[in-house]
């Protein structure tokens, strides 16, 4: 229960990567299909490249819920969750090396720092229509009593099952069809309480999908396990345990793989080594305690896996162009 509560508490908000100039002008990195434009956009991060991320700032936007017809969404991955439900014709789903076609009432939720990307069925000759919900399940206060049994079905991925968790048409989806539909609707209005009417949306598709993937039995195996992880399993494991000290040499020994092959792996797959990595989590982990709770620097630091104060203070400072107590201060300036 710790660990979950620690799992809610640090990736409630999903962070901005930050390029600092001179002057202190902060321009947000942008790393996937939105809506306002359906392009891609990527851009550098400290000078190095972080081409797979793909982000959304919860802070400012909850949720992302549209419709579209994209048929090219280049390989990323992201801290939040996403479901794709075919409305017309079909696309392709590519998630971890394996692929699927996901045809007109398919279901397919990507989980939370999966690897995964859409391209064009070249067999599709029909109009393409799909809907898009992209949302923080850590954030949509699913009640603690179903807490436990949530996450096995939306968070934690099994070892041997690396793919999406694809639910193929059926007679009863027209339930699920019809939630998103309700979903997309409230988000496009935006009347009175509509950010409400899309939770408790959320929480009605998440109810369905479940209750499908149970009767499906395609939940029935085993959890990996910390000691017996893949690399794409890796990114799970270092967010859970960011606070504790992280070795990259340990790392790649649970993935069963040489330090250099765990290291040439994890840049080709996530854009950077994962030291830099590492660092860019405890990064915003301090930065969301910072600017969402009175805790002082010093239990900041050791919370999100800092040596020490001091070497929190440097660390940020070089990240974002100023103090975490300056970062500080101009948020409630802002408020």
């Amino acid at each position: 229960m710790c660990g979950i509560a620690l799992i809610l508490f640090y990736t409630c908000q999903v962070s901005c990567f930050y390029e600092i100039e001179r002057k202190k002008l902060y321009k947000p990195i942008i790393c996937g299909l939105t809506k306002a434009t359906g392009l891609w956009y990527n851009t550098d991060w400290e000078e190095r490249q972080m081409k797979l991320f793909e982000y959304i700032d919860f802070m400012q936007q909850p949720y992302d819920i549209f419709y579209t017809d994209s048929t090219h969404s280049p390989l990323h991955w992201h801290y939040y969750s996403e479901i794709l439900y075919i409305i017309r014709g079909s696309i392709k789903i590519v998630c971890n090396n394996k692929e699927k076609i996901l045809k007109q009432g398919d279901v397919c939720y990507c989980y939370p720092l999966q690897l995964h990307e859409v391209r064009k069925n070249k067999n599709e000759t029909d109009e393409i229509k799909y809907a898009v919900i992209k949302f923080n399940i850590h954030t949509v206060h699913i009640p603690k009593a179903y807490l436990q049994k949530m996450y096995d079905y939306f968070v934690r991925r099994t070892a041997d099952n690396d793919f999406c968790l694809v639910i193929n048409e059926d007679k009863s989806h027209e339930t699920i069809g019809n939630i998103i539909s309700h979903i997309v609707a409230e988000y496009e209005k935006k009347d009175a309480m509509y950010m409400l009417a899309v939770q408790s949306g959320i929480h009605m598709l998440l109810i369905e999908i479940a209750r499908n993937v149970e009767k499906s039995g395609i939940m029935q195996r085993e959890k990996h396990t910390d000691i017996s992880l893949s690399c794409y399993h890796i990114l799970e494991y270092i967010d859970t345990h960011s606070a504790e000290p992280l070795e990259v040499q340990q790392l790649a020994e649970m993935c069963h793989m040489s330090y250099s092959n765990f290291a040439r792996l994890f840049r080709e797959n996530y854009g950077r080594s994962c030291k830099e990595y590492i660092k860019y989590i405890r990064l915003n982990k301090a930065q969301d305690l910072l600017l969402n709770s009175d805790y002082d620097l010093d239990y900041i630091a050791q919370e999100t896996g800092f040596f020490d104060c001091s070497h929190f203070i440097q660390t940020y400072k070089k990240w974002r162009g100023i103090t975490p107590k300056q970062e500080r201060m101009q948020n409630r300036e802002v408020l």
